[in-house]
């Protein structure tokens, strides 16, 4: 079967999801609405979204959720795995100790995530379309973003054998289960995994969302683009489509240190890592809003608006939609017309409360309802 990297070329669709723990219900839920959408439109009733987009990529839940995807599965296989995931992955097994264990039993992740995708490689797996994950190289310091593009520079190993990195373990023969693990492995939640990178050397990962690509939008226009990451796509609003899917993710705000600053400075650093996770990932976003054209702008804040008519004086690189539903009440009121109190939203944004994914999963199909529609989708992007 021929790669859907070495396709003619023709205009190209990425899909891109978030990552956010167990709310990727919540994305599932938008996903849902996206199948919909387009079966209805394309006159498909057994479409899957591999079938559309030519690149699907997630940063933690959403390398899951990708995975999925890109093999081919449907949303209500999607929706039935985060039903059966949360309970076994995050529920409370023997006491771990606290600050030198992580909180939920790594096992746990690793045996669900390998039962769903095998003993497969990035090379062997049952690709329906192509796949991209985001992960955190700790040992490093570097972001990974791994592909099963077979023009990617270290696919084979390293591009020039007999000097420096030659040893190199090609990237095709990784486990995919093990890339999907090493994206999701989110620090203080899970411990780190590790991928033998060349001979006799190990590679230590964790969540990808501890990247600038928490959001993974922008990081796969990059790979769709740059010359190094060998897809070799090409730019244009009618050439290159992007929809990005949230998890949910509320501004994270405190307004009660104002009153309260005498607070534990771990509180201070948990808070601040939150915060410049959102704000990373309003910046792709925005990015992609001021450098693209969209047939929905999603808002960035009160002084740029959408970024409207902001185009820095060249033709847009792509066209971009952003579909999510941020967990704060003004948002889920004004678009979905619900109520929410402080304490429901609380429970809902965390990353790791199962008992919540029915209702995630409610959100995220009422946020599709919303705000997807055919016209989202132009008839130029249809494949052919």
């Amino acid at each position: 079967m021929t790669s859907v990297f070495d396709r003619p070329p023709g205009p190209r669709r990425i899909l891109a999801i978030d990552g956010g723990g167990i709310r990727g219900a919540l994305a599932v839920g938008v996903i849902e609405r996206i199948e919909a959408t387009l079966r209805t439109k394309l006159g498909r009733p057994d479409l899957v979204l591999a079938d559309y987009f030519d690149l699907i990529g997630g940063t933690s839940t959403g390398a899951i959720i990708a995975a999925g995807l890109a093999l081919g599965r449907d949303a209500a296989y999607l929706r039935n795995l985060y039903r059966t995931l949360g309970p076994r992955v995050f529920r409370r097994g023997a006491p771990r100790l606290p600050l030198v264990q992580a909180r939920f039993d790594p096992r746990r992740l690793e045996e669900v995530i390998h039962e769903e995708l095998g003993d497969a490689t990035l090379e062997t797996a049952p690709w329906r379309t192509g796949f991209a994950a985001v992960a955190k190289r700790v040992d490093t310091g570097s972001s990974w973003l791994l592909t099963n593009c077979p023009r990617a520079r270290y696919w084979a190993g390293s591009p020039t054998p007999g000097v420096a990195h030659s040893r190199t373990r090609a990237n095709k023969d990784y486990p995919l289960a093990k890339v999907v693990q090493a994206s999701a492995a989110a620090p203080f939640y899970f411990d780190m995994v590790k991928i033998e990178v060349a001979e006799g050397e190990a590679g230590v990962f964790f969540d990808g969302a501890m990247t600038p690509h928490g959001n993974p939008a922008l990081q796969l226009a990059m790979a769709a683009l740059a010359p190094g990451y060998g897809i070799g796509w090409e730019a244009g609003a009618e050439r290159l489509m992007i929809v990005s899917v949230g998890t949910g993710a509320p501004h994270p705000v405190k307004p009660e240190w104002v009153r309260r600053p005498a607070m534990l400075a771990i509180w201070k650093a948990i808070h601040a890592l939150t915060a410049m996770a959102y704000d990373t990932s309003q910046l792709s976003i925005a990015v992609l809003q001021w450098l693209g054209d969209s047939p929905r702008r999603w808002p960035i804040n009160r002084d740029v608006g959408g970024l409207e008519h902001s185009l820095p004086g060249c033709a847009p690189l792509w066209t971009f939609v952003r579909y999510d539903a941020p967990l704060e009440a003004a948002w889920l009121k004004e678009h979905l017309g619900e109520t929410f109190s402080p304490a429901t939203l609380a429970k809902l944004a965390r990353l790791d409360d199962d008992r919540q994914v029915p209702e995630l999963f409610r959100i995220g199909q009422r946020a599709g309802e919303a705000l997807v529609r055919p016209e989202h989708f132009a008839d130029v992007f249809d494949p052919r």
